[in-house]
């Protein structure tokens, strides 16, 4: 007979059954936390229904591609977070894909509604687009979240100027110039001073001009304005003198404010063209290590573009002409923009010009010159093959190219110029001027020429006849130092002393660093027994050009000993 089934004694705490349970629940636990943590990777995210699409990626450069791939993927997989969404709309705007870009904004405006750097971005992104009426919209929407910020006043400030709008123009200009961030000074008063000028309130005008000119020198636009002002209320002395001041300037154009959101859009671009157009402003600003490393930026992205080896070839010359490796450099990647583009010789010419007219190592002129070596046949390469002879100090070779060029051109100023300063420096003067009024009666606005004309005639004693042409120079372009200087020299030798002064130093007024000038005014001040005002003239002089054996001698003839270093 069988054994009834004894009862199982129940479980004890701490025992096998309660540590199985534990286990088990353990076991539940890990399993959902690992879901939870992979489930992000595992399941796909649900994104926004206005999620930019992925573009077509395949087409742009390799760069280009890997930022934009990294950045859609995290933003996919993120699509609630700011920083992701952000750098997405962000890398679309600088790559210049405007439609994703302004689509991911939205998404962030959305995400982060109190941050006024979206509805900024978004802003600049539609002004790029030439949407005015979303642009001025968004920008609003920046100032409510942030009323102090720079860029976006200014930009506003401007729009409302160009409507006409000047209660408006000039509270937003107000409010630039005084935002706590600074740096607008320049961009917010000049807008200020516009305002006033467009009101007819001249004295204001001058208000904000004034300190301008003295702390921006450099830039055109307030002596414009001074100018205008000065002229309204008869004051023709002082309007000339602004006239003067504005023939000093090197920025035609009052400046773009610093704005960061350039560098960050910079700093995720990979479009060459963008990068060259970042890297021309910053050119055209006078940054050119930026420049220039935007500019590389752009090389790197393409690498077979020419126009890039062509920027930086031209920067390269403009900035650091003085420097032998700039200049190497800027020789090689001209030659890499020829080599690109064969067809195209016009960066060729062009670069040539700006590389002869000043001194250069001879050993930079003979590679220039074997890059034009091979297109020596073409017309067009007369000229500038004359002028590398020039360079390499080969007058024969010169001339037979001038005349080369002449037969291409028979009415070519410039050549019939080069020609004369050639028998000029051999010492053949009365052809040297022959061929400069040859020069200047195919282009009487040929300033080159005319000084040269006059310089030759001066040199043949002929100073009345030098003085006309360079007046007829001055009354072309009244700021040409050289012709000033150059007259008044004409005048000292004629005896005209008290003419000669006032040459000298109005041409001071453009050019107070030209060691020759203050010789001749202190040569000048000596004839007219003005002993003290000659002596710091020529001491002048000599700071400027320490080793300048006529300034010594006149020093020494005024009765002051020459001060030894």
């Amino acid at each position: 007979m069988k054994e009834p089934m004894k009862a199982e004694p129940p479980a004890q705490p701490g025992g096998s059954g309660t540590k199985s349970l534990l286990k088990t629940a353990g076991l539940v636990a890990a399993l959902g936390l690992g879901t939870w943590l992979l489930a992000p990777i595992l399941l796909p995210v649900k994104v926004p229904e206005d999620f930019p699409k992925t573009p077509e990626l395949q087409t742009l450069n390799p760069s280009m591609r890997t930022l934009l791939q990294e950045v859609d993927k995290e933003a996919r997989r993120k699509p609630g977070s700011i920083e992701a969404v952000g750098k997405l709309a962000m890398a679309y705007h600088a790559n210049e894909l405007m439609e994703p870009a302004a689509q991911a904004y939205k998404i962030a405006e959305r995400l982060a509604p109190n941050d006024f750097q979206w509805a900024y971005a978004h802003a600049v992104l539609q002004e790029e687009n030439g949407d005015e009426k979303e642009q001025v919209r968004l920008l609003q929407q920046t100032l409510r979240l942030k009323p102090d910020h720079v860029p976006a006043l200014l930009k506003m400030a401007d729009w409302y100027f160009k409507l006409g709008r000047l209660d408006e123009a000039a509270r937003s200009y107000e409010l630039a110039a005084k935002a706590p961030e600074g740096g607008a000074s320049l961009q917010a008063n000049f807008g200020l001073g516009r305002v006033a000028a467009r009101r007819k309130e001249w004295d204001k005008v001058i208000a904000y001009a004034e300190p301008l000119v003295r702390s921006h020198s450099h830039v055109l636009p307030p002596y414009e304005l001074l100018q205008e002002a000065y002229g309204a209320l008869g004051q023709p002395d002082r309007a000339a003198a602004a006239k003067r001041g504005s023939a000093l300037t090197t920025w035609k154009a009052v400046p773009a404010v610093e704005d960061p959101l350039n560098e960050q859009l910079a700093g995720l671009c990979y479009s060459p063209t963008r990068l060259l157009k970042h890297a021309g402003l910053l050119s055209r600003l006078g940054y050119p290590t930026r420049s220039l490393q935007a500019a590389r930026r752009a090389l790197e992205a393409a690498p077979a573009d020419p126009d890039v080896r062509n920027f930086l070839a031209r920067t390269l010359l403009t900035f650091y002409a003085e420097k032998p490796d700039a200049i190497d450099e800027a020789l090689t990647q001209l030659s890499e923009c020829l080599r690109l583009r064969p067809d195209d010789l016009s960066p060729l010419w062009l670069f040539s010009s700006d590389f002869l007219s000043a001194p250069k190592p001879p050993a930079a002129v003979a590679r220039l010159h074997g890059l034009m070596r091979p297109h020596a046949n073409l017309p067009e390469a007369h000229f500038y093959l004359g002028l590398v002879a020039d360079a390499e100090g080969n007058a024969a070779e010169a001339v037979a190219q001038y005349q080369a060029a002449l037969k291409v051109n028979p009415t070519d100023s410039s050549v019939y110029n080069k020609l004369g300063l050639i028998l000029d420096h051999a010492g053949k003067l009365d052809e040297a001027v022959a061929h400069f009024q040859k020069s200047i009666q195919l282009n009487p606005a040929n300033t080159g020429a005319r000084l040269n004309l006059g310089i030759a005639l001066m040199q043949r004693g002929s100073y009345p006849q030098a003085a006309k042409e360079f007046g007829e120079l001055l009354r072309l372009d009244p700021h040409d130092a050289a012709a000033h200087f150059s007259m008044g020299f004409a005048y000292l030798y004629s005896k005209r002393v008290d003419d000669a002064v006032a040459k000298f130093r109005e041409g001071l007024q453009y050019k107070p660093g030209d060691p020759d000038a203050h010789y001749g005014l202190a040569s000048a001040l000596a004839a007219q027994r003005k002993r003290e005002e000659a002596a710091a003239e020529v001491r002048q002089a000599l700071k400027l050009r320490p080793d300048y054996p006529a300034a010594q001698e006149l020093l020494q003839q005024l009765g002051y000993p020459l001060e030894r270093p």
